[in-house]
């Protein structure tokens, strides 16, 4: 999930994936280092055998903010040449260029044309949010302002090409009559000469970091005297890595260009599927990458059979993570579509995945109303796939394990495991029934009963071909944006009970089985310390020099820290108190101004801050948020360090961890690119030979 500032979402509209790193907030498009754009960029690397799609776009801009654009030359040139580099990336060999069309046996491509807005900085940027668009959406072929710049473009798309020959290989793009651009590609093969794993589960903790394991651990696990006396199930996993989830666009990356690398091996930007984000205003024309699930799909024949593939989220189906698994969109928020995707695939680039099992929310995406042309897809499923579609924990444990499974169990993102287990008068009168009647949904599944329920149909349909299966625990995320630690952290053991699950099933049923578990991307969480409530909640509000002394007096660093007052006696991983009167002192690093008690609110989600209605209807033209008065009683006042226009926390830089057991799990025990993940992938499932 990636909320906040709207300026970068429109932002995020604008741009789209670097060839270079460029020190600055703003370009006119960082997939070009000059007036020409080569899709894939420089340091791009394919699977051999895998389909991508190749754009090149020319641009010509207007030479100062509000100008005009000039008439880009439509005559380039493409060539491919496979080169030997040295140590340091530097092409010491070459053979001859040979062009594009002709080494990726390439029909020829149709020359296209539009325009497009940027800013040039920061400064023009946020002229243009004081007021100064004459169009509200001045991103593609929108409206001109005094501070944006027009580009003019034109380009053309290869779609579906593929290499035969792994190694390296550089791109050039000639244009202007002498200029030209260049990027460097590799193509990479399994070292492996066969699959060495029949199944894979990959295991996703949104937004999860080593603090917030950690912080799970201090409230579930039992310690005497400074050592724990039991572990979580991610501690005793064969190996341990981290993993490095920048995006292209920007060094902060969101779910969306973090899942897509996970299933590609490509890089993204900011809310991008599976494509490289060009600037045409069509989201669904940018250059695709093949995703794992499509190249399991298209090479089932080579695998042994059909594979089966399995996505369970917490979350809406459509949200970022699982779509990640099926699409191909720049844009993240295009959900009606992504929910035709699970069922007909993209159209013009590769097989439909059409998963075998599909779990989670976003029912409202399956109904006329939110779906796409209108249609109720719950019926298509059924009578085009076949599918048994179930809405409730009681009818999923009732699957046969044979058919095709689609249960979806809330009409928006499922509600968190504290609501659903502990809290349960939270879940009534919400009118979040996923068949869009205004009923409650009272009978959702845990995470733990969709893994099982998943495993058993995959194993059933997948057969010889074995099975792929991404299961996310999705709110640890979106408990964290609103700076709600202890639901978020509820979420986290939630998973790590999943992931025990799945490892006590795949010792019965499957021992070929590599399982992984990670993150996306971060939140800048940490515990500091403890906090007596008792003592917190007695101090005044307010005392004679402002800074509330007496209440930052009940938080305990190092000796006076103890420890918090959690118990798990039954033993089921999580805590049987969720609010003792000593709990963590935590926070994250980016917040907006928001009143922090340190303690849980047992009726609802955290809502740290409020739009200001002062600055809503008038310039600026951004909204602005403030500490959210409901929640200011009794609490520590705290001011923000994130722009105004952000009402909740945002993701952070901080690498991620990587656990893997299974075959194939050496392969993660180290610092790697998020990439990394789709070739290690790869590698275990024997996808990356020659053709």
């Amino acid at each position: 999930m990636l909320t906040g500032l709207k300026a970068v979402a429109l932002l995020a509209t604008l741009s789209a994936l670097s060839t270079s790193v460029v020190a600055d907030q703003f370009t006119r498009f960082p997939g070009c280092p000059d007036k020409a754009c080569i899709l894939p960029p420089t340091s791009a690397e394919m699977l051999l055998g895998a389909k991508f799609d190749v754009r090149v776009e020319i641009h010509e801009e207007a030479k100062a903010p509000g100008g005009v654009a000039g008439k880009p030359n439509p005559n380039f040139e493409i060539s491919i040449a496979k080169v030997h580099l040295n140590d340091d990336g530097k092409v010491i060999q070459e053979s001859k260029p040979v062009p594009l069309e002709q080494y990726l046996r390439l029909e020829p491509a149709p020359l296209e044309s539009w325009n497009f807005t940027y800013f040039q900085d920061a400064a023009h940027f946020w002229k243009g949010q004081g007021g100064a668009v004459e169009n509200a959406d001045h991103t593609h072929n929108g409206g001109v302002s005094s501070a944006s710049t027009p580009v003019n473009v034109v380009s053309k798309v290869w779609r579906r090409a593929s290499f035969r020959h792994s190694g390296d290989f550089k791109v050039t793009v000639k244009y202007n009559n002498g200029e030209k651009t260049e990027a460097l590609w590799k193509v990479r093969k399994s070292q492996f000469k066969k699959r060495i794993a029949k199944n894979a589960i990959f295991f996703i903790g949104d937004g999860m970091t080593t603090p917030m394991i950690s912080a799970a651990r201090v409230i579930s696990r039992k310690n005497v005297n400074g050592k724990y006396q039991k572990w979580m199930q991610m501690d005793r996993m064969e190996e341990m890595g981290h993993v490095i989830p920048c995006g292209l666009d920007a060094l902060i990356t969101d779910s969306a260009n973090s899942a897509s690398a996970y299933n590609t091996g490509h890089k993204s930007s900011v809310n991008g599927l599976g494509v490289y984000a060009d600037t045409s205003d069509d989201p669904f024309d940018d250059p695709k990458q093949e995703l794992l699930a499509e190249l399991l799909r298209r090479r089932e024949k080579k695998q042994g059979g059909p594979a089966a593939i399995g996505v369970v989220t917490t979350a809406e189906v459509q949200d970022a993570t699982p779509a990640a698994v099926v699409s191909h969109t720049r844009r993240r928020g295009t959900k009606a579509e992504i929910t035709d995707f699970f069922i007909h695939g993209v159209k013009n680039f590769s097989v439909p995945v059409r998963p075998d099992v599909l779990l989670g929310g976003g029912g409202s995406y399956f109904l006329p109303g939110k779906s796409l042309n209108k249609t109720n897809y719950y019926d298509i499923f059924r009578k085009e796939g076949g599918y048994n579609v179930v809405h409730s924990k009681t009818d999923l444990l009732k699957h046969n394990n044979k058919d095709p499974l689609l249960g979806i169990f809330h009409k928006g993102n499922m509600d968190v495991w504290l609501d659903r287990n502990v809290y349960k008068d939270n879940l009534k009168g919400k009118k979040s029934s996923p068949l869009g009647d205004g009923s409650d949904a009272l009978d959702q599944p845990n995470l733990v009963d969709m893994t099982i329920t998943a495993l058993n149909t995959l194993k059933k349909r997948g057969g010889n071909g074995g099975f792929f299966a991404m299961i996310e625990a999705a709110s640890i995320d979106k408990m964290m944006h609103p700076l709600d630690f202890h639901r978020g952290l509820a979420d986290l053991l939630e998973l790590d009970n999943a992931v025990k699950a799945a490892l006590e099933w795949v010792k019965k049923n499957d021992p070929d089985t590599l399982v992984v578990v990670t993150a996306d991307h971060g939140h800048g969480f940490d515990v500091y310390g403890t906090v007596d409530t008792e003592f917190f909640n007695a101090a005044p509000d307010n005392d004679e020099s402002g800074t509330q002394i007496e209440k930052r007096g009940a938080i305990g660093i190092y000796e006076t820290a103890g420890w918090p007052g959690y118990k798990d006696e039954d033993g089921d991983g999580f805590p049987d108190n969720w609010t003792p009167r000593v709990t963590l002192a935590a926070g994250t690093v980016n917040f907006p101004n928001y009143h922090e008690t340190f303690q849980l609110n047992t009726t609802r989600v955290k809502n740290p801050a409020i739009l200001d209605k002062g600055t809503h209807s008038h310039k600026p033209a951004y909204d602005s948020y403030i500490a959210n008065p409901d929640e200011a009683e009794g609490a520590l006042h705290r001011t923000g360090n994130l722009p105004v226009s952000e009402s909740q926390g945002v993701h952070s830089l901080q690498d991620v961890p990587v656990f893997a057991s299974g075959p194939g799990a050496h392969l993660f025990g180290r610092v790697m690119d998020n990439t990394e993940i789709f070739f290690n992938f790869a590698e275990a499932l024997g996808l990356g030979q020659d053709q």
